[in-house]
C-alpha cells in the first residue's frame, strides 16, 4: 500500500487541465455548432429580415469561439477560487483501487472501475464512469507511478 501527500496548487491544475483534455469532449472546438449558429444567423438576417436575432446568434457564435479559447484559464481560475484550492491531499493506492481525499471532497474507485488509461508524458490519465482523474508522476513517488501503470495495465 502507498500513501501520497501533495497540495492542489495552481501548478498543479495547469498540469491537469494540459494533461487531461486531449482525453475529454473539450479539445476540439464545436464546429458543427458554429455553423449552425451563423447559417441561422444568415436565415435570420436574410430571410426573416430580423437583424436583431441575427445580431445576437453571431454575438452567441462568438462567445462560443471565446469560451474555447480562454477555456484553460478559465478552468484554472475555477479550480483556484473552489475550497479544495490549497489544500493537502491524500492518495492511498492499494490493490483494491485508489483512494483520494481532502477536507472538501474524497473519491475513490476500484481498479476494475477505470474503463481507459492514458500514460502522458507527466502523468496518467484514468477514466471512470464517474469521469477523469489525473494523477501527476511529479507528486507521487516512482514505485506508485509504477504500481498505478501495472493495475491499470498500460
Amino acid at each position: 500500500m502507498f500513501t501520497e501527500k501533495f497540495t492542489l496548487d495552481k501548478s498543479y491544475f495547469a498540469e491537469c487541465f494540459d494533461e487531461s483534455v486531449a482525453f475529454s469532449d473539450k479539445a476540439k472546438p464545436k464546429y458543427p455548432l458554429l455553423v449552425f449558429l451563423i447559417l441561422l444567423a444568415g436565415v435570420a438576417w436574410f430571410v426573416l429580415e430580423k437583424p436583431y436575432v441575427a445580431s445576437f446568434l453571431v454575438l452567441v457564435a462568438t462567445l462560443e469561439v471565446v469560451a474555447f479559447i480562454y477555456q484553460r484559464s478559465w478552468w484554472i481560475t475555477r479550480q483556484m477560487l473552489s475550497r479544495a484550492s490549497g489544500s493537502l491531499v491524500t492518495l492511498q493506492i492499494d490493490e483494491q483501487g485508489i483512494k483520494a481525499e481532502n477536507p472538501y471532497k474524497q473519491y475513490q474507485f476500484a481498479w476494475q472501475d477505470i474503463e481507459q488509461a492514458y500514460k502522458t508524458d507527466k502523468g496518467v490519465v484514468l477514466k471512470t464512469k464517474q469521469g477523469m482523474q489525473y494523477i501527476s508522476k511529479a507528486l507521487i513517488s516512482t514505485q506508485s507511478f509504477d504500481f498505478i501503470l501495472a493495475q491499470t495495465k498500460i
